[in-house]
């Protein structure tokens, strides 16, 4: 195990005030979580899982100063709480387009703050589609204002399990709770009505890639009433690759070698790996009755006819890279599929759509991709 198991171990926790909370994505995470926005209540967290992206440089939260620097791992233990974040966000999100927002945030300083239950209640005030990513039992305390959000927008709760191994968990998720908990608060979900499944994410090569494991994790989550698994697998990059190889050497040491091949110094796997495990992932949702990616919240607004074509564009473009196809088709997909949701008027509206195929003609990186908006007939 990377850092130490000492359930006592030190967790300084600093609250700070902040005049933005609210982070927007460029383009909609499209095929995937669906989320334009974010707002995260704490930086840093306790559960110190050693694959999280989170760790990357980018994002600042393996903070290493004066006040860390006796801390084994920053990350899990330097914890800063955005006390004035359900304000902040009852600001910002009346600002915005209505989309889907990612936030929720249950750590076990949640217990004491109880700020995730507050910015999904500014959720709910807004009517924004609300997707939340759990491990913790805790959530189960705000099942009722998650079942509010449903009734007045959309909400998805992700249940993130990649392995049913204690050993794997006690590596890789050293302060996580434990995979039957996280089916249990599934079926709780379920039964409530509320849209659940499981990101088995992320997929370790040679770890958690076997038949055995996979089919366990889609067949749990049928029997708990999830409706969905969204698969995906390992990318490493700085900080957070070296926290993961760390957990990776306790783990089996022989490992490190066969990763750092595949691998090399690129931020996933240079061979055609996932591709094999995503084709299998693909078979065994349809074996057991899920979706393979989580279906997309298209609200009755005139843009509803674009955001479906755009939810088909991605399961096109995921299918695509499932299949191994050319990455410059693949591209083209993806970028048509940004292009459309973007677009600011209903294409179902012949002008609207000359307009686009105008738009199309004059891009060079869109120029080629026109004929399959004609393929498919969109403006019929």
């Amino acid at each position: 195990m990377p850092f130490s198991q000492n359930a006592r171990r030190k967790i300084i926790v600093r609250e700070i005030k902040v005049d933005k909370v609210l982070d927007i994505n460029e383009h909609v995470d499209g095929g995937w979580f669906w989320t334009k926005y974010s707002a995260a209540p704490y930086m840093g967290c306790q559960y110190g899982c050693t694959y999280c992206f989170l760790r990357e440089d980018m994002y600042r939260l393996n903070v290493k100063n004066k006040i860390t620097k006796n801390l084994e791992d920053p990350f899990s233990q330097f914890i800063r709480v955005r006390i004035n974040a359900p304000e902040i966000l009852d600001k910002e999100l009346p600002l915005v387009p209505k989309d889907i927002i990612v936030t929720g945030d249950y750590q076990p300083i949640e217990n004491k703050f109880k700020l995730s239950r507050k910015m999904l209640e500014v959720c709910l005030k807004h009517e924004f589609p609300t997707l939340i990513i759990a491990k913790s039992p805790l959530i189960l305390r705000d099942l009722d204002v998650i079942k509010r959000i449903s009734e007045k927008s959309w909400a998805c709760v992700v249940f993130s399990i990649s392995s049913t191994s204690k050993s794997h968990r006690e590596s890789f998720e050293p302060f996580a709770s434990s995979i039957e908990s996280r089916f249990m608060i599934m079926k709780r979900f379920s039964e409530a009505g509320i849209y659940t499944g499981t990101a088995l994410m992320p997929i370790f090569p040679f770890i958690t890639d076997s038949d055995e494991n996979l089919e366990t994790i889609v067949g749990k989550t049928k029997e708990n009433g999830g409706k969905f698994i969204l698969a995906g697998g390992l990318v490493l990059s700085d900080s957070q690759a070296e926290a993961f190889y760390m957990s990776l050497e306790k783990y089996n040491k022989s490992l490190v070698e066969k990763y750092k091949l595949i691998y090399g110094n690129q931020f996933s796997p240079q061979d055609n790996s996932w591709a094999v495990i995503g084709r299998k992932v693909r078979e065994l949702c349809k074996k057991y009755g899920l979706d393979y990616r989580i279906k997309r919240f298209i609200p009755d607004t005139p843009l509803l006819v674009n955001k479906r074509i755009v939810e088909q564009l991605f399961l096109k473009v995921y299918e695509m890279e499932l299949n191994e196809e050319n990455e410059e088709s693949i591209f083209r997909y993806r970028k048509l599929a940004w292009f459309i949701d973007e677009f600011k008027e209903p294409i179902s509206n012949l002008a609207s759509g000359k307009i686009l195929i105008d738009r199309l003609k004059t891009d060079k990186n869109l120029s080629k991709i026109e004929k399959i908006l004609s393929e498919r007939r969109l403006f019929n």
